[in-house]
């Protein structure tokens, strides 16, 4: 086959695969080529060179042709380290990193080796989906990240995938907003990360309502089909009418519900005084709910945009 032929058929096969759902992993390595130099591939991919040196295990500056070069940050936790202190200095988020290196909690240990977000290496197969998926992203977040006015990506090409840096086309910065809200007796509100808040009954926390503030031009459609996701590990998911006997669903691009036998679930996005806000309620299935929820709800009701 001839060259030219061979490359317009690979573009043509990722085109065709970018605009897919399926993906593999996107690479965290490069192939060494004839005249990379650690210092280089230090400024492709936004690390340094004693990073490069340690995460593979390196004793000189020399590397040869033909290798793999992993350029993935790896860090390893040291006395005080939090996951909200690692996010904040990496640019990243709590429910970014959990998300990453599948933690199911908040608890980190001294020694633990985690994966911190930062660029991926596109190779053949990648999907836009797929890479948002890996890091915790949504489709918007990964393409106002990078620049993207559409899903094709090419292999070869180098994404950013931390999570945060505002959106400057967005009609406000997501990272900046803040929704107020003054809890009820016996409830608290407070951030977790950034753009993320909960309301958590101080009895019992199987009674919390989450808020995540969304960008300006977030994809209503993918932060939908992600909430559906979410809700599918509980059970069958519904759709519920945003105009039923609670004012606070009124007006909301949707409101989804899911159970199980011992919790419930409901998940709404709705615009609150000119900001998208994600509403994530988690209550028991228990009898109890009919009267703790409409409060928590006549709650999240009352927030403002600071």
């Amino acid at each position: 086959m001839k060259k030219s032929t061979f490359i317009k058929s690979a573009v043509m096969a990722l085109t065709i695969s970018a605009l897919g759902i399926s993906s593999t992993r996107a690479a965290d390595f490069h192939l060494i080529q004839k005249g990379d130099t650690l210092w280089s591939l230090s400024q492709k991919y936004g690390t340094t060179v004693d990073q490069l040196k340690e995460r593979n295990n390196l004793d000189s500056n020399t590397i040869y042709a033909g290798e793999k070069i992993h350029f993935n940050k790896l860090i390893t936790v040291k006395k005080g380290d939090t996951l909200w202190s690692l996010a904040q200095k990496n640019n990243s988020t709590v429910g970014q990193l959990k998300h990453l290196n599948r933690l199911n909690s908040n608890t980190i240990y001294i020694g633990q080796k985690l994966e911190i977000p930062t660029f991926v290496l596109v190779r053949a197969g990648d999907t836009l989906w797929g890479i948002s998926r890996t890091y915790g992203l949504t489709l918007e977040e990964l393409k106002n990240r990078n620049g993207l006015k559409s899903n094709l990506i090419l292999a070869g090409q180098v994404l950013k995938v931390n999570k945060t840096t505002a959106d400057q086309s967005a009609g406000y910065d997501a990272e900046k907003v803040i929704p107020g809200l003054t809890p009820n007796i016996g409830y608290y509100y407070t951030a977790e990360e950034p753009r993320k808040f909960i309301l958590q009954s101080t009895n019992d926390d199987s009674y919390f309502a989450r808020v995540e503030v969304l960008g300006a031009h977030a994809d209503i459609s993918t932060i939908k089909k992600n909430a559906q996701d979410e809700l599918k590990l509980l059970g069958k998911v519904s759709e519920l009418p945003t105009d039923n006997s609670l004012p606070f669903y009124k007006g909301a691009e949707f409101l989804l519900h899911a159970h199980d036998s011992k919790t419930q679930k409901n998940i709404a996005v709705k615009e609150v005084d000119g900001v998208l806000l994600k509403f994530t309620i988690h209550f028991r299935n228990a009898e109890e709910s009919e009267g703790i929820v409409p409060e928590m709800v006549k709650m999240l009701n009352t927030i403002k945009i600071k």
